[in-house]
């Protein structure tokens, strides 16, 4: 070995040494992908809709209150966790934003991803999500710009399965008298309904139920199930007189209703249980019920 090799030899040896005496470490392998399986342990992130009053704000604990009642029910072990995106937005303890009706929607599903990864993803774990109207838009942004790789998402995300009650998969025509831009995004055939892709997948391997009410004023149930999502389920009327807002309230009773577990047909109008037990349900089962 010439002079300049030992050389060189020995300021590698003083730096391994070096590394060795001050506690030094390899850069951390990347977090493996969690495993798919059926489970309650996931922590569930519940994302609020649209407010159309001039406050902007929502008490999550208050707005989910039978959800989260319901998965307690159900003895779900993971946290459940409202998402924050209003600037007055309280009693939730997931903030990705502190925007306004004028926040665009797919700005606050980039605000998601990027929030789920550094809370979740980067650290191997999977999360649940479940999305009420507008919220579902948010979780489809959240996913579609992971899975399309654009700019400012996260470039992997560990999401196993995502619940929507009354989105607007396909758009409504409901709040033409707002002119702020979440009501923009929610129109059908809206840029950003364009942009969203079907049935978009977390790096993990996501499982959709979209759930929607044939007596929904808000959302028609085509637009509630549309997306090319594995499972929809179809109600046909619910207890009281708004089903957009009974979708995430009733958690008792059963009620006439169609499903589909794609690619079978739907299958015949049956009673069957609320949509916040079928929510549960699809949180649990990791491919199908």
């Amino acid at each position: 070995m010439g002079r300049g090799q030992r050389g060189k030899a020995l300021v590698v040896s003083a730096l391994t040494a070096g590394a060795i005496l001050f506690g030094a470490v390899a850069p951390a392998q990347a977090a493996s992908t969690p495993s798919r399986n059926n489970s309650k342990n996931e922590d569930v992130l519940l994302v609020h809709g649209y407010d159309p009053v001039w406050a902007a704000k929502f008490d999550c604990k208050d707005y989910f209150k039978d959800v989260i009642t319901g998965l307690k029910k159900a003895n779900w072990k993971g946290k459940i966790r409202g998402v924050a995106f209003y600037k007055d937005d309280w009693n939730c303890d997931f903030r990705i934003s502190k925007g306004s009706r004028d926040t665009g929607l797919k700005t606050l599903g980039k605000a998601l991803a990027n929030k789920i990864y550094k809370d979740y993803t980067s650290k191997g774990k999977s999360v649940d999500l479940v999305g009420h109207s507008m919220g579902g838009l948010i979780i489809q942004a959240a996913l579609t710009g992971v899975a399309k790789k654009e700019s400012g998402f996260p470039k992997k995300l560990f999401v196993e399965d995502v619940v929507t009650l009354g989105t607007p998969h396909a758009g409504t025509n409901w709040g033409w008298g707002h002119s702020y831009q979440q009501t923009k995004d929610m129109r059908k055939k809206s840029s950003l309904i364009k942009w969203l892709r079907n049935n978009p997948q977390s790096t993990q391997g996501t499982d959709w139920t979209a759930i929607g009410s044939n007596s929904d004023a808000i959302v028609s149930e085509t637009s509630a199930t549309a997306g090319g999502f594995k499972h929809w389920v179809r109600y046909d009327n619910l207890k009281g007189v708004d089903d957009h807002a009974a979708l995430k309230k009733v958690r008792t009773g059963t009620y006439k209703m169609q499903y589909r577990n794609s690619p079978s047909k739907a299958s015949s109008w049956k009673k069957r249980n609320s949509p916040v037990v079928w929510t549960a349900s699809s949180l649990y089962y990791h491919s199908s019920w």
